[in-house]
């Protein structure tokens, strides 16, 4: 999989570049919309759903993802890219608020 060259600047690991275009490359709706959950990660990133799992909190730590519980049992775990991240999806990149979160960071060819 190829990362874009706005993750490949961000602060993380290949593991995590790799997740994160994972999921970028999945939400294919209009901004803040989702459906995608760790199982939809396992065949684009070749890895295991525990393995994810693991990247998937340390995103969430970084402040690049959040999760959200749809079924109480959660079984079906909903990943949403965070709106201080949209610069990173190359249609949302538009919705990125510059007044709350500054500037977006300029992407390096």
């Amino acid at each position: 999989m190829e990362i874009s060259p706005a993750i490949n600047q961000e602060n993380l690991t290949i593991l995590e570049k790799q997740t994160l275009q994972a999921i970028i490359n999945g939400l294919y709706a209009e901004p803040g919309f989702s459906d995608m959950d760790v199982n939809d990660l396992t065949r684009p990133t070749g890895q295991s759903t525990r393995t994810l799992r693991g990247v998937l909190s340390s995103l969430i730590k970084k402040d690049y993802i959040n999760i959200d519980d749809y079924y109480a049992s959660g079984e079906y775990q909903i990943i949403y890219l965070n709106s201080n991240r949209y610069y990173l999806h190359p249609e949302w990149t538009v919705e990125y608020d510059t007044e709350l979160y500054g500037p977006a960071p300029i992407v390096k060819s």
